[in-house]
């Protein structure tokens, strides 16, 4: 009786140390708040696609926070078809930039239900972060025309979701910035 009464007492405080977070949660660091439009989204200006040069989108100025480019960015196509890869230090081996383009935004959406919607310098973004094997990887897709978009991902082992969304963010704006408009 006198366990029973100990195990009750235990299991009671235990339970009364969990409390439920007020608020609400807010936008991804650097990204903006995105509200739900009523009608369909429309990106600001279209931008050109034709003829980008991929692995010019990020500079070795750019990839600085993200731990430096290590060695020659190069297409990666086992990855994405029409992409480049950045290979970044202070970290893994393995830890990597990406810069490709991609399906439409609608599509990825629908490939992506755990992304949540965010906004780029005016451009929807659909936001996406997975961890693989000690990997974090962080998406943002930017819908740049309605038929394709820019994917750019940052890849690194051993890091938290905020602290890639830091990183990414302002890649995300410099790889956007460099396309030329239509």
């Amino acid at each position: 009786m006198r366990r029973t009464l100990v195990a009750v007492v235990g299991i009671g405080l235990l339970a009364a140390c969990g409390a439920p977070v007020a608020g609400r949660p807010v936008p991804a660091a650097g990204f903006g708040a995105v509200t739900p439009p009523a009608t369909s989204i429309s990106v600001p200006s279209p931008l050109s696609l034709d003829g980008v040069n991929l692995c010019g989108l990020l500079t070795a100025d750019d990839l600085a926070p993200a731990g430096g480019l290590v060695g020659e960015p190069r297409t990666r196509t086992e990855t994405f078809p029409e992409s480049c890869g950045f290979p970044l230090g202070n970290g893994a081996a393995s830890d990597l930039a990406l810069v490709a383009l991609h399906k439409p935004l609608t599509q990825v959406r629908h490939d992506q239900p755990d992304g949540h919607a965010e906004s780029t310098l005016g451009y929807p973004t659909w936001l996406h972060c997975t961890v693989t094997d000690g990997y974090r990887t962080c998406t943002a897709t930017v819908e740049v025309r309605p038929d394709r978009s820019l994917l750019v991902a940052v890849d690194k082992r051993d890091v938290s979701e905020a602290a890639l969304v830091r990183i990414l963010q302002p890649l995300t704006e410099h790889a956007v910035t460099r396309l030329p408009r239509a």
